[in-house]
């Protein structure tokens, strides 16, 4: 297609020569610029045949450039012999409907290549298009009038081209300004070709025998038809997905308003015709109309940008930004001699739970928890309070006005709200948090000194199992953690912790067959310190080996003292990830079990089931590897951290503990979907030979429940506390009786 029109173009450059050279041949001018018009148009229109949309575009192009050189063919046929053709005649029919259908055409052509019709996007096109049409009109119209003479319809069919060039040039030119990017150069190529047919008609009109006019008037119409056919054959690259619109170019506009601003200026010295002068200012006003629109625009952009910069994308709370700027503002306060004093109550907050909702739900779950959550936040604080999210699962709350106690009153209303179980899709998740609060200017001389405080106060809540905690200097120095570190680091090689044990009830016959280890670690400064809080400090501060080490150790020491004894029991021990998958913990069990000389099956170690998917294949690899020293592996909290069942097929556990949500629901309810859920999941684990233990049994009631559904074993206070061996009781326990089965 190209090669056919690369010898178009070749043609009409010759005929452009020819014209150059003067050398008039009736038949090329006539007959012979006629065919090449009807093939161009036909082209024109064939390009519909390759699509697949918007096809009427081309065909309408089309039919216009055809109604265009049918005109001319109906022109040398009245033109033959050196006949003057009347006028009006049947050709300027065929040039008028050129007109209408390609305003057709080229509205389509607009709506197809502008996605989104803006007011600035259609002012820019008005002022190109008005601006082009005022320029037109200062050529045309008054050399037009000043030669208008003949019959009425003459003088009309005369004035019809200008007005129609005017409404054609404007309208390609306006849509050239408003289209972006490369889906421009069809625009600028039909913008090249109808200018040149309207400079062929303003000098045909005319009637001039200049060169330049008569030169004009004969190439214009084969060569703007022929760009006009190139124009449509030109495809634009496709949008890449990832990039945003090009904004349309200015250049268009500030040429066209320029454009009118000096025919305004020359028509205060000449006379130029009202036409011209009304389009001139037309063009004008639409400009100081799309003026004001980007001047609104970029304050409403500076505003929206202000808001982005301070504003949490995800929870549409406040950002670390927006804090710091209240914190800097409201020191800069008071560090002004004559502002009242004022105090601010600053909370830090760190979700508990919610890595696990992450891990077991996806981070679209994740994210959604959050957003519920930034509303409930919002919703607990008064309007003059901020509330943001500093990153992750941390957020912060700067009250106001306010002092430590009423810090403390919201705290609690906070975590109350947190503790909420949220509705993600098809599923309900709970999580906590911890809670650290510092105020200004007591605690603080500084924004960062401030969220350090908050941020300290947090992590003893954390240690001490406490929702909240405020800022005591003497508590939660600077280097408060690093000697929290270094106490515990020494309680290990001290063996300052302690173990307490709770026994597990075999329901089959009573028989207390085995126990679980629970490490206690009574600080001397800060009292008790719930395990869940000190081995995660371990965890960071690469003291879990150790602290395992020594649980293991511990325990494998009275569980040799009670084998010793007669008493034939085993002992659980909870393990961590960072266990599980250190290459040299199967060793160190090795090592223990023939210290103390007890056989593998004396040790049951216990594990999240979070842990085992944390790193699946390395995870499967270490069980295996555990299973085969011929010990017990044992699936901790199963069901709290939503593990695909799928999984537990190809791991080599062989007990698995109810989380203990479970067994709260059947001691509340007793019947429904909770004793449906735990009937199933014991059946579930007989099937793949597991044995199962119930934790956290209260009363007889459940007991009785579990010991119906064929549970292997529980603990929990029903049974005993955690104690020290020196006082656990290893005494059979009595069996609630079950109730009698209805007869079928």
């Amino acid at each position: 297609m190209w090669r056919a029109y690369a010898a178009l173009a070749a043609l009409a450059l010759g005929y452009v020569v020819v014209e150059l050279l003067g050398i008039k041949w009736a038949w090329l001018d006539g007959w012979g610029v006629s065919g090449f018009e009807l093939v161009v148009g036909a082209l024109c229109i064939y390009r519909a045949a390759t699509m697949t949309r918007n096809r009427a575009i081309p065909i309408l192009l089309g039919l216009g450039l055809w109604s265009w050189a049918t005109g001319d063919i109906v022109l040398t046929i009245q033109s033959l012999g050196g006949a003057t053709p009347p006028s009006p005649s049947l050709a300027d029919g065929f040039y008028l409907t050129f007109y209408p259908v390609t305003y057709v055409g080229l509205m389509l052509l607009l709506r197809r290549n502008v996605r989104r019709f803006s007011l600035a996007t259609w002012l820019d096109g008005g002022v190109a298009g008005f601006g082009a049409a005022a320029l037109c009109a200062t050529f045309a119209f008054k050399d037009v009038l000043h030669h208008a003479d003949g019959s009425a319809a003459g003088v009309a069919i005369n004035l019809a081209y200008p007005v129609g060039d005017v409404l054609l040039l404007g309208l390609v030119v306006g849509g050239a300004a408003i289209v972006s990017g490369r889906r421009k150069l069809p625009w600028l190529l039909l913008a090249a070709g109808y200018a040149l047919i309207t400079a062929g008609d303003m000098f045909n009109v005319l009637g001039t025998s200049s060169f330049v006019g008569t030169f004009l008037n004969a190439i214009a119409w084969p060569l703007s038809i022929l760009l006009v056919s190139v124009a449509v054959w030109v495809q634009a690259p496709a949008a890449r997905p990832s990039l945003a619109d090009e904004p349309p170019g200015f250049a268009l506009p500030a040429l066209a308003a320029g454009a009118a601003l000096l025919i305004l200026f020359v028509g205060s010295l000449h006379n130029i015709g009202r036409v011209s002068l009304g389009l001139a200012a037309a063009t004008l006003l639409i400009a100081g109309v799309r003026s004001a629109v980007s001047v609104i625009g970029l304050r409403s952009l500076t505003e929206e940008r202000r808001r982005e910069s301070v504003t949490d994308q995800l929870t549409g709370l406040g950002n670390r930004r927006a804090l710091f700027r209240l914190l800097e503002a409201f020191l800069a306060e008071q560090r002004d001699p004559d502002a009242p004093a004022r105090s601010l109550a600053f909370m830090f907050l760190d979700l508990d739970k919610f890595k696990e909702v992450n891990d077991s739900f996806g981070h679209p779950a994740g994210d959604e928890l959050l957003r519920q959550l930034g509303v409930r936040l919002q919703d607990s604080v008064r309007a003059s309070d901020l509330v943001v999210r500093l990153g992750g699962d941390e957020f912060a709350v700067a009250l106001l006005d306010a002092g430590a106690d009423y810090a403390a009153t919201v705290a609690g209303r906070l975590t109350a709200r947190i503790e909420e179980p949220f509705v993600l899709d098809a599923i309900r998740a709970q999580i906590g948090a911890s809670i650290g609060i510092a105020v200004l200017p007591t605690d603080a001389g500084d924004a960062a000194d401030l969220v350090r405080c908050a941020d300290l106060a947090m992590y003893r809540a954390k240690l001490a199992g406490k929702r909240f905690a405020i800022y005591q200097e003497d508590l939660d120095g600077a280097a408060n953690r690093m000697q929290l570190v270094e106490e515990l680091r020494d309680a290990i090689e001290q063996r300052r912790l302690e173990l307490h044990y709770q026994p597990q009830v075999n329901l089959a016959n009573g028989q207390i067959d085995s126990v679980e280890a629970l490490v206690r670690w009574n600080h001397a400064r800060l009292g008790f310190i719930p395990p869940l809080e000190f081995i995660a400090l371990a965890e960071d501060s690469g003291l879990m080996g150790a602290l395992t080490a020594l649980v293991l150790d511990e325990a494998l020491a009275q569980c040799a003292r009670w084998h010793a004894g007669g008493e034939q029991l085993t002992v659980a021990v909870n393990i961590s990830a960072s266990d599980l998958l250190d290459p040299e913990f199967p060793a160190l069990v090795r090592r223990l079990l023939a210290r103390h000389e007890l056989p593998a099956g004396a040790l049951v170690l216990e594990m999240t089931e979070t842990t085992a998917i944390a790193d699946f294949e390395r995870s499967q690899l270490a069980i295996q590897e555990l299973h085969d020293l011929g010990l017990i592996v044992s699936v901790d909290d199963f069901g709290a951290g939503f593990t695909s069942l799928a999984y537990l097929g190809s791991l080599a556990v062989k007990e698995l503990k109810l989380d203990r949500s479970f067994i709260t629901g059947l001691a509340e309810t007793g019947e429904g979907r909770d004793l449906a859920l735990v009937r199933a999941t014991v059946e579930l684990a007989h099937a793949l030979g597991l044995r199962v233990v119930a934790e956290g049994v209260e009363d007889n009631h459940c007991l009785g429940l579990l010991t119906g559904l064929r549970c292997d074993l529980v603990q929990g206070y029903v049974i005993s506390k955690p104690k020290p061996a020196d006082e656990l009781t290893l005494a059979p326990h009595a069996l609630p009786a079950l109730p009698a089965r209805r007869a079928a």
